[in-house]
């Protein structure tokens, strides 16, 4: 393996897996909230180590370089998984886990590399337990419910692809019993595993970046679209969905129907027991609606204590019992304060959306009732 091809090729490699080392260690630097990053761009430190080792293996005992080059090309490969899991939201397999798998492969490449030496055995225990951790990563990713994301595809491709041709010479290494010492067969399998990995090491690169970007994306676009103190739809978004809920409610002559809805006395709330009780009673609110509201229900924040809902294909009558359980929810449970429980009540708006009302019309109504409410008493529901 010391052909000027062979040679050209792994430093090629090795200028690449720099190249790219650097580069997602300084996005990670950038972004350190995205998640895996880092554990990928320790990945290809491993990588750049794993080449480094290789280059300098006829200056060093073969047996030690053996064993660096198994623990480096199973610890890259190990990491690999791991930000994949950690980017997919999965728990990561433990260091505990990690600490056991890498004995077992050290005592088995130790035992192939002195007490009985197999060379063909010992890459083809590297190959194939490399092998299978990138098909581990890829799967992973693949199964991942990440939606919007097709960067994905790119970097399951290039650890499935990768992870088949290690696992396929590892499998060759294994069934075709020839002569592993032969020059010619070693050198073709080295200048294939170096350009197959060459290609794949690019595109996984590139399959990282384009995830790293993928999660900033949806990151400013669910600060776009959502209220930051309480994580419900903002006014815009809201809007836009209601309006979407609308045309579909008359292609389908179904029912559609909105609440307003405002805190009573909130700024009595926060003069009182201050800003972070007042934040606390609205993500409170937030909470105990989302719990009591179906999946197709839409809650939003459009105003500092005034909030809308619009539940499809539901019909006033129900609409307004959906109401009176949120007011009752609410009553009967008080805000946790800094110095004992917070009353906290509600007054509500009901209306329906008629066939061919404009939204803007509707929430209109949907207000009047609920100023309607407040005038009334507060902490009650009154129709539109």
């Amino acid at each position: 393996m010391n052909s000027p091809i062979f040679q050209i090729l792994m430093l090629l490699t090795v200028i690449l897996v720099v190249i790219m080392t650097v580069v997602l260690f300084a996005v990670q630097r950038a972004n350190q909230e995205i998640p895996g990053l880092r554990a990928w761009a320790y990945s290809y430190l491993g990588g750049l180590l794993l080449c480094l080792s290789f280059l300098l293996r006829p200056y060093s005992p073969e047996g030690v370089s053996v064993i660096i080059s198994q623990v480096l090309l199973f610890t890259a490969a190990w990491l690999n998984l791991v930000a994949t899991q950690i980017y997919t939201g999965r728990q990561p397999w433990t260091r505990t886990c990690f600490g056991w798998a890498l004995l077992v492969v050290l005592g088995l490449a130790s035992y192939l590399t002195w007490p009985q030496p197999e060379p063909r055995l010992r890459l083809a225990l590297a190959l194939g337990t490399g092998g299978t951790l990138m098909l581990l990563s890829a799967l992973a990713m693949l199964s991942a419910e990440i939606r919007r994301q097709p960067e994905r595809y790119l970097f399951t491709l290039a650890c499935g692809a990768h992870g088949l041709a290690m696992l396929a010479t590892s499998l060759g290494l294994l069934l075709v019993q020839t002569d592993p010492t032969d020059p010619e067969r070693l050198e073709f399998v080295a200048q294939f595993v170096l350009i197959e990995s060459i290609v794949v090491l690019v595109m996984r690169a590139f399959g990282i970046v384009m995830l790293a970007n993928a999660y900033i994306t949806a990151e400013l676009r669910h600060f776009a679209e959502h209220d930051p103190l309480t994580g419900i739809y903002n006014r815009r978004s809201f809007e836009i969905l209601l309006d979407k809920s609308v045309k579909l409610m008359r292609r389908m002559n179904s029912p559609l129907s909105l609440l307003a809805l405002d805190l009573d006395h909130f700024k009595r709330i926060n003069d009182t027991w201050g800003h972070s009780s007042g934040d606390q009673a609205l993500r409170h609110f937030v909470r105990l609606a989302s719990e009591h509201l179906r999946n197709e229900d839409v809650i939003g924040r459009v105003g500092g204590e005034e909030f809308v809902i619009f539940l499809p294909n539901t019909g006033l009558e129900a609409a307004t019992c959906v109401a009176e359980r949120l007011r009752a929810l609410l009553e009967a449970q008080p805000v946790a304060g800094p110095q004992g429980p917070i009353p906290l009540t509600v007054s509500i708006g009901v209306t329906l959306v008629a066939q061919g009302e404009s939204q803007e019309a509707a929430l209109e109504r949907a207000d009047e009732a609920m100023y309607r409410a407040k005038a009334n008493g507060r902490n009650r529901v009154e129709l539109a």
